[in-house]
Formats: structure tokens, C-alpha cells, sequence
């Protein structure tokens, strides 16, 4: 491989170890808000426009994971439906509140809001609603690129409606490597560290539920397994009135 291979590697180890060493506080207080949602009974809500979507699937209905996610998918929002038309719906008013109110999030629920930039509208909007209804809110995103937005456009990000806000790492502009010959970076780390932050919360509150509540979360299992369909036929009647997506 070429040295900005390596170099992309590189950095994106370095990220992992920087959330590792100095979001650790942040990770296991985001993790405590979805234990105790898990152990209430209530659902963890995700939500992200654009890329930011992924994280939403890549949290429901997995192999090892917990059968308890709701992702809050708009299609319009995605980049499956016109990524240019995505890209202008999630800076419109209005949208946000939509979306809320058809998949009606409400305690012991907690939401995960994915937001790299942290300053376009849907996402800011729908973190301040979570806000205002009550459900306890986890922020993932760059601090450097939301800060640095935050001021040039003179507006919130959304860190300052979460109740725990964990730094991605990630650089302005999110591109991380430079490469002779183009004026650009290339080479974007916010999908890779998202969603290891992402497993890593579930991974910190599934732990800590069986460790300190001795409580058995609803973890999906492979269904290439034995029994794996059976189990996983059973969660899926029970959150099938819950989860929308089911």
C-alpha cells in the first residue's frame, strides 16, 4: 500500500485511541442513560441525516445487538432518494418535528443523535425537541468542526442540547489525508469512529447492566445459529409494536 494508506490507517487508529483515553468519562455516562433505558424497558431512538443515517442501521437488527433500537430512518433524508435532495431537506424547518412525532419517542426512552458538523437544522431541531420532551439525549460528532461552524455561522450545535456529548476526534471538513497534486483532503474518519463509538456505548451498557443490575438485556442473535431464528423470533414479537421498523 501507498504511504497515505498507511498514514489513513494511522489517523484512524490514533482517533480510536484518543475516544478510548479522552472520552472515557463521556462514553460511560452515555452508556448509564441507555442501561437504565434498557432496564425500564424503553427504547434507544437514533437518528442521523445524510451518512449520518448508517449509524441507525448499523444499531437494528444485528447479530449481537440489541433488539431494543429504534432507528428514526426518513427517506427523504437519506442518500438512497437523491443525495443532492437530502442534502437541502436537512437544513429545512419542520422536518424534524415530523419525524419526532411519527416515531413518538417518550421516557424511559433515550435518543443517540449522530450530527458530524452538529449545525445543520433537522438535526439541531430534533436534538432541541428531545430536549424539551424529556428524553435524555447523547450527542456524537467532531468538537473541532462543530465549534468552528458553530462560530462562523453564529448558530448552536448540537452538544449544547445533549445531556453527554462524545468528540469523534474527527477533523474540520471530516477529510483527513493530503495528497500531492490535489487541493483538497480526502479520506473521511467519521463513519469509521462513529460507529465504533457507537458499539462501544452498547458494549459499556450491556456490561454494565449484567455486571452491576444483573440484568439480561434483549440481544439479538445470528440467525445462522442454532435456535438463533426461535430466540430472534421472539424479540421481534415483542418489539414489533414498538420498533416501526419491524
Amino acid at each position: 500500500m501507498n504511504k497515505e494508506s498507511i498514514l489513513y490507517f494511522e489517523r484512524v487508529k490514533e482517533m480510536m485511541d484518543r475516544v478510548l483515553s479522552e472520552e472515557s468519562t463521556n462514553v460511560k455516562q452515555a452508556a448509564s442513560i441507555l442501561a437504565k433505558t434498557i432496564q425500564e424497558g424503553g427504547l434507544i431512538h437514533i437518528f442521523g441525516t445524510g451518512h449520518s443515517h448508517i449509524f441507525a442501521e448499523e444499531a437494528f437488527f444485528r447479530a449481537g445487538g440489541l433488539a431494543c433500537i429504534n432507528p428514526m430512518l426518513e427517506p427523504s433524508l437519506m442518500l438512497h432518494a437523491g443525495a443532492a435532495k437530502s442534502s437541502l431537506l436537512e437544513n429545512k424547518p419542520g422536518i424534524a418535528e415530523v419525524i419526532f412525532e411519527h416515531f413518538q419517542p417518550t421516557p424511559p426512552d433515550s435518543m443517540i443523535i449522530f450530527s458530524n458538523s452538529g449545525v445543520n437544522y433537522v438535526p439541531l431541531q430534533m436534538a432541541s425537541i428531545a430536549r424539551e420532551r424529556g428524553i435524555p439525549l447523547i450527542g456524537i460528532g467532531s468538537k473541532a468542526y462543530s465549534q468552528y461552524l458553530a462560530e462562523k455561522r453564529n448558530c448552536k450545535s448540537i452538544s449544547e442540547y445533549c445531556d453527554v456529548f462524545i468528540d469523534n476526534k474527527g477533523e474540520i471538513g471530516d477529510a483527513c489525508i493530503e495528497i500531492s497534486g490535489l487541493p483538497q483532503k480526502i479520506a473521511p474518519t467519521s463513519t469509521v469512529i462513529g460507529t465504533f463509538v457507537l458499539n462501544l456505548l452498547l458494549v459499556e451498557s450491556i456490561a454494565k447492566l449484567l455486571k452491576e443490575s444483573n440484568v439480561v438485556p434483549p440481544v439479538f442473535v445470528s440467525g445462522n445459529l442454532p435456535g438463533g431464528k426461535e430466540k430472534n423470533r421472539e424479540l421481534i414479537e415483542h418489539y414489533r409494536r414498538l420498533v416501526k421498523m419491524l
